[in-house]
């Protein structure tokens, strides 16, 4: 795996130097754009970067695009990935390769009969880890520290269950649902 471990390690240390030290301002904003291009299919853009958005067919767009909900997930699992290699570098580990997989439970009686609510019901993820030198103990710590670090992980696990899967070097070695807390 191509990953900058030590640039990551000290651009983790710079960053928590400067929250700490106040020279940072810990709370953060993304501002996001969207243009209708045509029908259902739109652009977003945050200024420096813009990804076209479409409909599937049989939902009235074009399929030109991935839909809503891959980048709900897409934006996950990178997520994920980032708070991994973050992870690996601050404890000198190495992948020597990393997948990340989810599928988001949701459905169409929902959004379109407006019989349940349509949101997630929940999302299967899991990790695909090859590392030599990662005990079964580091890997939950792992996923442990995504969960809790990981903003989009994070507020996802918030508001629906997320079922996990660690498979470590081609085993399963653990498997648990995160459930949100219950507002009661």
């Amino acid at each position: 795996m191509d990953i900058d471990y030590e640039r990551l390690r000290r651009a983790v240390a710079e960053t928590v130097e400067h929250l700490e030290a106040g020279r940072k301002q810990p709370e953060r904003s993304r501002k996001i754009e969207l243009t209708v291009v045509r029908d259902l299919e739109v652009t977003i853009s945050n200024g420096e970067y813009q990804f076209g958005v479409d409909a599937a067919i049989d939902a009235g767009g074009e399929g030109k695009y991935a839909r809503p909900m891959d980048y709900v997930l897409g934006g996950m699992l990178s997520c994920q990935q980032m708070w991994c290699a973050r992870w690996a570098a601050g404890r000198g580990l190495r992948f020597e390769a990393l997948t990340l997989k989810a599928a988001g439970q949701f459905t169409w009686r929902g959004e379109y009969l407006d019989e349940v609510d349509s949101g997630l019901t929940s999302i299967d993820v899991e990790y695909h880890v090859r590392a030599a030198s990662l005990s079964v103990t580091d890997a939950v710590d792992l996923a442990d520290t995504v969960a809790r670090r990981c903003p989009v992980f994070a507020t996802l696990r918030k508001a629906t269950t997320i079922n996990e899967r660690i498979i470590l070097n081609g085993e399963a070695v653990s498997s648990r649902t995160l459930s949100p807390p219950s507002h009661g």
